[in-house]
């Protein structure tokens, strides 16, 4: 059974602020803070609203990606044009593609920031070049026993993550796929 004094370990383990944890317990900072000192001994509704949202915070923190990731990537080839790309994109209703070479390993990205980008600079003829002359970086690979926390650091800066599972890409996610958990 935990105990009061167990409100700040969890807290602290999980990342989280007392004024975080006060305004998704809906319950003030300054009793966070006074029940943390020792100071301050709760009713058992707001220890029990505090305890039920940690333990919330904290499933939410183990889930692993492998439960929100989308198990069917598309994947276009790099000697494809870029035309192709576009509108497979188009179609799908997909804001990224991996690229994969001969060898089936992934060896690139198309997203929808290089289309705006083509545009912007007034690149001629982007619609004939093949995806290997412009497309992007590889998305990260992770492996699916990752935490869905550290791969929403990840899509913090990229556009998509690529999980695998023994070697063999399993799933794709995107920010779209963490929306669905919020």
């Amino acid at each position: 059974m935990r105990e009061l004094s167990d409100i700040k370990l969890i807290r602290k383990r999980l990342g989280i602020t007392q004024k975080q944890l006060s305004k998704i317990a809906g319950v003030s900072q300054s009793v966070i803070a006074k029940v943390e000192r020792d100071q301050l001994n709760l009713s058992y509704e707001k220890a029990k609203r505090i305890f039920d949202t940690l333990l919330e915070m904290e499933q939410t923190a183990s889930k692993k990606i492998e439960d929100l990731m989308t198990t069917h990537i598309t994947f276009i080839k790099y000697d494809r044009l870029l035309i192709e790309a576009s509108k497979e994109m188009h179609e799908k209703g997909f804001s990224q593609l991996p690229v994969i070479g001969e060898k089936g390993t992934i060896v690139g990205s198309v997203t929808d920031k290089l289309f705006t980008s083509l545009i912007l600079k007034d690149v001629k003829d982007w619609q004939n070049k093949r995806i290997s002359e412009l497309m992007g970086d590889p998305f990260p690979t992770v492996d699916k026993n990752i935490s869905v926390r550290a791969v929403a650091r990840l899509l913090e800066e990229r556009d998509a993550i690529i999980v695998k599972d023994k070697g063999e890409y399993v799933g794709i996610v995107t920010r779209d796929n963490l929306l669905k958990e919020i």
